[in-house]
């Protein structure tokens, strides 16, 4: 020490480096909202035209699943096989390599093929990367001026997507194009082709041609044969020995495909566009970036249409940073006013410099541990300056003592580090292994939460190494320079503060000493007795955010058109924005719903699906108030329905409150467990039950005549195959005309929309050798029966699995269902399971993970404290600090009505570490002075509450003060948090300074003083 306070000022420049190297840092720091959740997750998705969902499930979804399930670190697997589709999607482990483990899904998937169907469309294996939304636009208008946007859209997609940090560009509200080739059946006949002669054409014509290159003797020149593009490219392609021109057989041209969504902002027909970014990225500055785009696109739109700006993040976070920095600067104020309080100036300014120095150069690391600047990490710098000024000032106090007992300058400093460094190191040791074990918290929650203790982990780091040496530089420079007497009550409040230290241990302390084990036996019944408050405690794992914004979830029967799905939703928008005044402005999204803004999504979209958005009056009503009115009444007017209403909550997403899961191999089977299994919930509280198996839809059955098939020769993949193309079509490739993609389909001349099919009028040649060629009707090969037919087949762990999500609104309906579903289970036919999961199953897993931490946590600190004391039994006498930091932050969020959420459990888990110093400190102080031998241990305790009861409340009054901006702040995600410290900050404060002595007396009598006879 003596060699480093000679060499002050050398330190001092090299920390004045770091801290430039922490202002750089936080200034590049990117900014967010909330922290990233990562999304473990693949999709692997195929298509097989015209199947139905038990032809997919065998033909395509069992074999992929069999493939996937020889990759290792998958969590789970589950897929859906619905008409032509199948689709699978995986959840990863938790810290594996991502990467790697797509590139082996995808190998593996790549094998498989050769299972799969000849005309099934090569899968698609994809991990779903975090996309986070930045500016999202409405674009107004009339229909026509609307539809000229496509290609100005696209192409001002691909100018932002050339920005480094964009993720991709998400346009709803056109309705897709296609170029369809619409065979004619009489002219096919006339040429003496079939359908399939043209599939083959086309299939070839979409292959690139490569005549490579050669050498003519003077140089080596490319091959290539000229054609026409685009249409005019497939109405002259050859057809048949006869090479018959595709258009004399087809009429070819640009029709309207299916829509997939139609958008409506205020009434109005809109196109929303919305920007993606890449994870990582900084939200305001990415905003600049592309908000100069967009300014020109918009600069340059026709009169016709009007801009709207939907949704900006960076607003948001602008906003929030701007609160956020208030309640920073003013936790900084008020522990410089506190320190000043008993500190002289001198010295407040030196552990306000050493509190900056520990924040500034805390955050070099961060970057590094994956962690940016957000909500989270803010918070973590509040409460780290409170718990930073600790060490300042217990060093700064006790090297102010040494002066006044006559230390010269270098003894002073060097003898005031020695007393207490042990105590300090070891309390900000158990701060750390505090907060270290929540880094390995998993999932979303972990990811959520990591900054906090992130940025608690190093700053505490850099706070622990410059208060002993940066503070007595200080002190020894100043000291050095010109030495005055001390003042026996520094600080404006420092007579005060002599007056309380005087009372406390002449008074309380003589008092609280006479009978330690009616104080001791009487705080501990009031700490346990405060802990039974939490029972009468609201409770919300993650709360609702303070948004204007409110999602509407709406899900019609299978089989509804979109266009009916639309008017619907419509009306339930204009019913809410008639009837309710705090509505300011309505969007609706019908199809495939929002694009994944305001943390809204739907599982299973499609034609029958819509999502809507309200903006409310934050000043006259909440989101949580208007979800309660609307929802229950909007589930009585529209009983035909699924609505939900949801608004943005500050976490990570949280799944249905009740899930039951229902397996076995006969999907009719599950049907009917499904149905009793559902109005069992019904009755037992549930509002509204939901499934992925959905109801049958109506469909057509035809069974093959096997007898006249073959006595024609036609295999019946030539029947289905022409009726395929009578319907929905082959689709084939896509063709661009600029940057915008159209399907091209072949279909055949036969059958009209809106009419039945007349098997009669539709015929397929016979395999024979008779001239003319024989048709054969199908009606003659084929027998039609009306039939209903499951829209989609779920699996879970590749097994049929039928999956309920239950809501309701009662305070026990949870645990109601959890029972109902219990008893289902009995009773069960062989091979049939019942499970159950869901937010409350969520919930209990994370509080036993927490659990386990918080166990972890204890015996870190015990240890810690152990090889400090060098003693088995003592570290059990300073944990108790952190029960009473538990029944004080219970009684806090009791006394408040606050909520015990996410954050609140954290603030719990965060005490630990924070009460112990206290107690360290002051028992280490007892220790010192009673091993020296010239004090009893009464004296020593009293001596010990005088000398340590300034740096004690001072240290606490600064945590708490740095953390009141917070809980007064309003905002529901943090209060839980800054509640639970500040209450058990002061309540485990206060009873420290009572409790412990009193506890030390009796360890002392009845274990300590055996031992040192020993």
């Amino acid at each position: 020490m003596a060699y480093l306070l000679k060499r002050s000022k050398l330190f001092i420049f090299l920390l004045f480096i770091l801290i430039l190297v922490g202002v750089y840092t936080f200034l590049t720091l990117p900014k967010r909202e909330i922290p990233e959740t990562p999304v473990d997750l693949v999709m692997v998705s195929a298509i097989l035209p015209g199947a139905e969902p038990k032809e997919v499930e065998r033909t395509v979804t069992d074999p992929l699943e069999r493939a996937v399930k020889k990759v290792d670190g998958i969590e789970s697997v589950q897929s859906v096989s619905a008409n032509s589709a199948s689709i699978v999607t995986i959840q990863l482990k938790d810290g594996i390599d991502s990467e790697q483990t797509v590139s082996k899904l995808q190998q593996e998937v790549q094998r498989a093929g050769t299972d799969l169907p000849e005309n099934v469309q090569t899968p698609d294996v994809r991990k779903l990367d975090l996309a986070f939304p930045l500016v999202s636009y409405m674009f107004t208008g009339d229909e026509a001026a609307l539809a000229e946007l496509e290609k100005p859209l696209s192409g001002l997609s691909d100018d932002i997507q050339s920005a480094e940090g964009v993720a991709g560009t998400t346009v709803k509200g056109f309705a897709d194009r296609q170029i369809v080739i619409a065979l004619d059946p009489a002219k096919l006949a006339q040429y003496r082709l079939q359908p399939f002669d043209v599939l083959n054409v086309l299939q070839q014509a979409n292959q690139p041609v490569s005549l490579g290159t050669h050498d003519d003797g003077t140089e080596l020149v490319a091959l290539s044969v000229a054609g026409e593009e685009g249409i005019d490219k497939l109405k002259t392609l050859q057809v048949g020995d006869a090479a018959v021109p595709l258009s004399k057989v087809a009429d070819i041209g640009e029709a309207a495909g299916e829509t997939e969504d139609i958008v409506t902002f205020e009434g109005e027909p809109a196109i929303s566009y919305t920007v993606f970014l890449q994870p990582g990225q900084d939200i305001p500055s990415m905003d600049k970036t592309v908000g100069k785009k967009m300014d020109r696109f918009i600069d340059d739109l026709p009169e016709s249409v009007t801009a709207h700006l939907y949704e900006s993040q960076a607003d948001n976070v602008n906003d929030i940073f701007s609160s956020l920095y208030t309640s920073l600067l003013i936790a900084v104020a008020a522990v410089l006013i506190v320190t000043t309080a008993g500190l002289t100036l001198y010295g407040a300014f030196a552990v306000a410099l050493t509190v900056l120095a520990s924040v500034l150069t805390g955050l070099i690391p961060i970057p590094f541990m994956g962690v940016d600047l957000n909500q989270i990490s803010v918070i973590g710098l509040i409460i780290a300056i409170g718990i930073l000024v600790d060490d300042s000032i217990v060093v700064n106090d006790n090297i102010q003592r040494r002066y006044k007992l006559g230390d010269s300058p270098l003894d002073g400093a060097v003898n005031g580090v020695k007393e207490v460094y042990t105590s300090i190191i070891s309390s900000s040791l158990a701060i750390v292994v505090t907060f270290s074990p929540l880094l390995l918290l998993s999932g979303g929650n972990g990811a959520f939460i990591k900054a906090l203790p992130s940025i608690l982990i190093t700053t505490i780091i850099a706070s622990t190494v410059l208060s002993v040496t940066l503070v007595p530089m200080l002190q020894y420079m100043k000291t050095k320079r010109r030495r005055k007497k001390i003042s026996d009550t520094p600080g404006f409040l420092g007579k005060p503060l002599e007056k309380i230290a005087v009372f406390y241990s002449e008074k309380v302390l003589r008092f609280v000493l006479k009978r330690p084990l009616v104080v001791g036996i009487g705080g501990l019944l009031v700490a346990t007795g405060l802990l039974f408050l939490a029972f009468l405690t609201p409770f919300e794992f993650f709360p609702a955010a303070d948004k204007a914004e409110v999602t509407m979830n709406v899900r019609l029967a299978e089989g509804t058109p979109i266009e009916e799905t639309d008017n619907e939703i419509r009306k339930i928008v204009e019913d809410v924005a008639e009837e309710d005044d705090h509505v300011k402005e309505t969007a609706l999204f019908a199809g495939d719903g929002l694009p994944n803004l305001f943390a809204a999504s739907m599982d299973n979209t499609g034609g029958n699906t819509g999502q809507a958005v309200f903006r409310i009056d934050k000043e006259k009503t909440s989101a949580s108030e208007f979800i309660g009115k609307w929802e229950p009444e909007l589930r009585k007017r529209y009983g035909d329905a699924e609505i939900f209403l949801n608004t943005i909550v500050q976490g990570p997403p949280v799944g249905a409150p009740v899930t039951v899961t229902v397996t076995g191999a006969d999907i009719d089977r599950l049907a009917e467990l499904r149905d009793d299994l559902k109005q069992r919930l019904l009755d037992g509280g549930a509002d509204i039950v939901t499934d992925n198996l959905g109801e049958p839809v109506p469909a057509v059955v035809y069974e093959p005549d096997r007898t006249a098939l073959e006595a024609n020769g036609i295999p019946l993949r030539l029947v289905t195959n022409q009726l395929q193309l009578l319907t929905q079509g082959i689709p084939l490739f896509k063709q661009y005309d600029g940057d915008i993609a159209k399907q091209v389909v072949l279909k055949q001349q036969g059958v009209d929309d809106g009419k039945p099919i007349d098997l009669s009028s539709i015929t397929v040649p016979a395999m024979s050798e008779q001239e003319p060629p024989k048709f054969v009707p199908l009606d003659d090969l084929l027998q039609e029966e009306k039939a209903p037919q499951l829209a989609q087949i779920p699996h879970k762990q590749a097994a049929r699995a039928i999956t309920l999500k239950a809501y309701g609104s009662s305070d026990s309906f949870k645990s109601d269902l959890q029972e109902i579903a219990d008893e289902a289970k009995d009773g069960l036919p062989d091979g049939y399971s019942i499970s159950t999961g869901g937010e409350n199953s969520d919930q209990q897993a994370f509080f036993a993970e927490i659990g386990i931490l918080f166990l972890v946590v204890l015996l870190l600190v015990y240890l810690v404290i152990a090889f400090q004391f060098k003693s088995f039994s003592l570290p059990f006498l300073v944990l108790f600090a952190v029960y009473l930091g538990i029944s004080g932050a219970i009684l806090g969020l009791f006394i408040t009505q606050t909520p015990l959420s996410f954050l609140g459990v954290m603030g719990i888990v965060s005490l630990t570490g924070i009460v112990v110093r206290n107690a360290v400190v002051l028992i280490d102080f007892v220790e010192a002075r009673r091993l020296q031998g010239d004090m009893d241990v009464i004296e020593a305790i009293v001596e010990s509450g005088y000398a340590r009861i300034k740096p004690i409340l001072l240290t606490s009054l600064t945590s708490i003060v740095a953390l009141i901006p917070v809980a007064v702040s309003g905002d529901p995600l943090f209060e839980a948090l800054a509640i639970t410290i500040i209450a058990g900050l002061a309540f485990s404060g206060l009873f420290t300074l009572v409790m412990i002595p009193a506890l030390y007396l009796l360890y002392y009598k009845w274990i300590g003083h055996r031992a040192e006879a020993v």
